[in-house]
């Protein structure tokens, strides 16, 4: 095999990487909202980004997650402990009955 051909093949494991890894990030364009882990017994949480949730998205969901009830906020952070990276804040919320 020639050196030519050596050269070739190693410049192509780059750019198949990159193009991996932007199909990796293609898997993660959709960046809504999700209900995430929750902070205790008591409290619900929605992870999010700012970019892509809206508040009325929020609250649609926060009511979902009470079973139709009124969620009251409790409060907002950036938890990448609890949230994924793209999707790293988080809003807590408690049920009222």
């Amino acid at each position: 095999m020639a050196s030519d051909d050596l050269h070739r093949r190693r410049g192509r494991r780059p750019r198949r990487a990159a193009v991996l890894f932007l199909l990796g990030l293609a898997q993660c364009s959709e960046l809504g909202p999700f209900e995430g882990p929750a902070p205790s017994a008591d409290l619900h949480s929605l992870c999010y980004t700012r970019g892509a949730a809206t508040p009325d998205q929020l609250t649609t969901l926060a009511t979902q997650a009470c079973g139709g009830a009124s969620p009251r906020f409790v409060g907002q952070e950036l938890d990448l402990s609890a949230c994924p990276l793209l999707v790293p804040m988080r809003v807590s919320f408690a049920c009222s009955a």
